[in-house]
């Protein structure tokens, strides 16, 4: 599977088109680092990072196989928002973010990472809902949400976890032999 075919699976799988930015950024190899030790967000304040790990966590749970968070999802958006995004959509993407905290205090009365999952969850599905309902005509920006969901599946799927582990794609092709004898291939076809 090459980038561009995993670029239109996750398309497929967000439920629409992707943004110039995220097309952009996977194109020219944009990914989470392999390790975790060490890393600094950039763009990201640490209980923003910790923000979008939780959430991408909720989108792409663990199962029988490693969720979001085992594939440094969070660190894929933090190299979005720092290398890719332009400046209004990473604005547009932090507000959002502390969109998430003020819409927790309001309907639990605590920040998003004191919430329990089935909380968390309630506000995450209220954000979805207010995506579907708002779509912001005055600007080519997705909403929040949408944003954190597309870059959620990009990351995920790009990530060596995503693409070997739950797509299950083996990178090796198959065996190839030259001097196969033409009896044994049958009848032999070009396009």
């Amino acid at each position: 599977m090459n980038r561009r075919d995993a670029l239109k699976q996750i398309a497929l799988l967000s439920g629409g088109a992707l943004s110039m930015s995220t097309i952009t950024a996977v194109m020219s190899g944009c990914s989470a680092e392999t390790g975790t030790a060490g890393y600094t967000p950039q763009t990201l304040s640490s209980h923003q990072d910790e923000l979008v790990t939780a959430i991408s966590e909720l989108i792409i749970p663990a199962t029988d196989t490693p969720g979001a968070k085992a594939a440094n999802v969070n660190q894929f958006i933090d190299k979005m928002l720092t290398d890719w995004n332009y400046e209004n959509e990473r604005e547009h993407f932090l507000a959002g973010l502390d969109g998430i905290d003020q819409t927790s205090r309001e309907l639990h009365g605590s920040e998003f990472l004191e919430l329990t999952e089935e909380q968390q969850i309630s506000v995450l599905q209220q954000k979805e809902q207010e995506a579907k309902n708002d779509s912001m005509p005055d600007t080519d920006l997705k909403p929040f949400f949408a944003m954190m969901k597309e870059y959620t599946l990009v990351g995920y799927y790009t990530s060596e976890i995503g693409a070997t582990q739950e797509l299950e794609w083996n990178h090796v092709a198959g065996r190839y032999d030259g001097c196969y004898p033409y009896n044994e291939v049958g009848r032999a076809w070009s396009s």
